[in-house]
């Protein structure tokens, strides 16, 4: 097993905006290998240890998922196994590594025949060894599915589950998607899974993610002290531009399992490198009697998960036409109007997210006109 072993987060951003064809997929994926030639170059020129593990950013090679699901699904979404996947492995053998490049947009036609997911997909020499579907999509500005929407109409969970976690030999390896990040769920269900190293990505809108409001680092170091792991957490680093239709705030860091940075860049393109010891990891894991806090977790007092509904899920989406930037919208603002009534017993109209130009289509009703709530209020 390699123990020690360098890791880098690639803080990219697409080329010529966001991929709306599979030609454009292919530029991006061009663009991410070749940044992964220049980081093996040069960590290989710097560090005796080499390069073992990249992680890329959320969908910043691919595109942001902001038209309906529909579209998406059948002009630029890729599917897992597929020539971009093949792609990857193929670097990893070149290099003998494991590549993320972040997420994609994934179609699944076993699965539904229109809807997709950002899906954070990592591969080893062997072969794809994990996707991670995001179960905490950024509604309404991300119209991908969760898994957990489809639970109740027969997501299959053997075949894949909500939180892989993968054993390499550099480690046990699992990851999150941007806003799973202010969940604590989710990295603590991977923890719980065996997880060592959280590889995390995301596309964190520019000026949100830097300080003040840099939530991206507090939370993943947070994620890390809480769940004693390694954190290879890579920012997507689009400047911004009137040329830039989503500018985000870069920021990618490699945390250890105490929370502290190793190495962080600041905005724009650039790449992070740093050691990584998983015997220190598991030594700190074993010995630490004072922080230990996956050994001394109470998890049998904590009930809040059966008290609480938390977000509705919505299996007809397996069977719907199709998912809109205004479905998504306005499914979330019900679901805080139903939190907050549970919650202050009293009942609310939570605003609704839709500036000039956004995508409000809606079913039509029985007098065939669009439904009144999907005006732009």
């Amino acid at each position: 097993m390699t123990t020690r072993f360098g890791a880098v987060c690639l803080q990219l951003g697409p080329r010529a905006g966001s991929a709306t064809t599979r030609q454009e997929v292919k530029e991006h994926l061009d663009y991410f290998c070749q940044m992964v030639d220049w980081a093996v170059g040069e960590y290989h020129l710097h560090s005796p240890l080499g390069v073992k593990l990249m992680v890329g950013p959320e969908l910043a090679l691919w595109g942001w998922p902001s038209t309906s699901t529909r579209e998406m699904h059948e002009k630029y979404a890729i599917e897992i196994p597929g020539p971009e996947t093949e792609r990857l492995i193929e670097k990893a053998k070149e290099y003998d590594c494991y590549l993320s490049p972040g997420s994609v947009v994934e179609r699944d036609p076993e699965c539904c025949s229109h809807l997709v997911f950002n899906t954070q997909i990592l591969v080893g020499p062997s072969g794809v060894l994990y996707r991670y579907r995001k179960v905490q999509p950024w509604w309404p500005l991300e119209t991908a599915v969760s898994p957990h929407d489809l639970l109740d109409a027969g997501y299959d969970t053997g075949k894949y589950p909500l939180f892989p976690v993968v054993e390499t030999d550099i480690g046990r390896l699992g990851g999150f998607i941007c806003y799973d990040v202010l969940f604590p769920e989710v990295a603590r269900q991977l923890a719980l899974g065996g997880c060592e190293i959280f590889l995390g990505s995301t596309a964190w809108m520019d000026p949100f993610g830097r300080p003040p409001l840099d939530w991206w680092t507090v939370c993943c170091r947070t994620r890390s002290i809480e769940n004693m792991a390694y954190g290879v957490y890579t920012g997507s680093g689009v400047p911004p531009s009137p040329a830039n239709e989503m500018p985000t705030s870069g920021g990618s860091f490699i945390a250890d399992f105490e929370g502290r940075i190793l190495a962080q860049s600041q905005g724009g393109e650039a790449m992070t490198y740093a050691t990584l010891d998983i015997d220190a990891l598991r030594d700190h894991r074993q010995h630490d009697r004072g922080n230990n806090l996956l050994a001394n977790l109470r998890l049998g007092a904590y009930d809040y998960w059966r008290t609480t509904a938390g977000f509705t899920p919505q299996p007809q989406f397996r069977d719907a036409p199709e998912l809109t930037l205004a479905e998504a919208d306005e499914i979330g603002g019900q679901e805080m109007e139903r939190f907050w009534s549970a919650y202050y017993g009293e009942e609310v109209r939570a605003p609704r997210r839709r500036p000039a130009g956004w995508d409000t289509r809606w079913s039509p009703d029985a007098d065939g006109d669009a439904d009144a709530t999907c005006e732009a209020e």
